[in-house]
């Protein structure tokens, strides 16, 4: 089992919400809000501030990751794309995962 990572603009929750549905993954976790600061910018956690981050986070057999890895990789690529070839605020990270529970 494997747990992605996605933090990124809420500007793109509906297209990682769309790749998750498209993938027919209905187990995910959002939270919204987040700080940080990274290769795009940094966004604070001032309620005043529109642009923010969101992070999501899917816990997935290999199997069904490997192919939701494959939709999120292709996501970054058409969203550079749309952006005249500049990186967006979208960052993905895969890591081990065991459920103890």
């Amino acid at each position: 089992m494997k747990m992605l990572t996605i933090i990124c603009r809420e500007g793109f929750k509906d297209e990682v919400l769309t790749v998750f549905a498209t993938q027919g993954i209905k187990g995910y976790t959002v939270i919204p809000w987040v700080e940080g600061g990274g290769d795009t910018g940094t966004v604070p956690g001032t309620h005043v501030w529109t642009d923010r981050n969101m992070l999501f986070l899917v816990a997935l057999d290999n199997d069904q990751m490997a192919t939701l890895l494959t939709a999120v990789k292709q996501l970054h690529a058409e969203l550079v794309t749309e952006n005249s070839g500049h990186e967006v605020a979208l960052k993905v990270f895969l890591q081990p995962c065991e459920e103890i529970l």
